[in-house]
């Protein structure tokens, strides 16, 4: 009697059956995906409004003057303005004072809105934070959103104005109310 040789490999039903699944599981995680790059997006252009807030800040602390971030949320970008000319002197008047590259939001992302310390809400035209050369600032918040559906993804980048650090907290964070009695 001889020994039977099992067949080694798969057989094509086996080869189907494994690829159905893999196409299956592809498709859900790419639907899951889909609802993870609007966050990315927003929590991108979030860090990269801080890192902009944070070289302001360093660059007053370093030099000793004040520099400026501007925002145009008309324009959807935001910049820094130095407190140096186009030849670089020194100068306080803001329409002589030199702009650094423009960074303008992407991916779908709206620069929503700006909070000053006084709670004044401002949707449209250019909005200055200053930072002085102690590295302090004003309170400010901003709200950065992804425009692909209504209930959107938002975050809320917060300038601390005594410290002049800037951080980001997902969701729209409104400042603490101070009341009277707090004091």
């Amino acid at each position: 009697m001889g020994a039977r040789r099992s067949a080694a490999g798969f057989t094509l039903i086996e080869i189907v059956v494994v690829l159905v699944i893999i196409s299956m599981l592809l498709g859900t995680t790419m639907t899951n995906m889909g609802g993870l790059l609007p966050a990315a997006a927003t929590e991108s252009a979030a860090q990269t409004l801080i890192s902009t807030l944070d070289l302001a800040r360093t660059q007053a602390i370093a030099r000793g003057y004040p520099y400026d971030v501007v925002m145009d949320l008309d324009e959807q970008k935001f910049a820094i303005r130095t407190p140096f000319d186009l030849e670089g002197g020194l100068t306080m008047d803001p329409r002589e004072r030199s702009m650094l590259p423009w960074h303008t939001m992407r991916d779908g992302t709206v620069l929503v809105a700006v909070l000053d310390v006084t709670g004044t809400r401002r949707e449209r035209g250019i909005w200055t934070l200053t930072f002085h050369p102690a590295g302090d600032a004003s309170d400010f918040w901003a709200y950065v959103s992804h425009t692909s559906e209504p209930d959107a993804y938002m975050t809320t980048v917060r300038v601390l104005g005594l410290t002049g650090l800037a951080s980001v907290m997902a969701g729209e964070v409104e400042p603490p109310r101070v009341l009277e009695s707090d004091f």
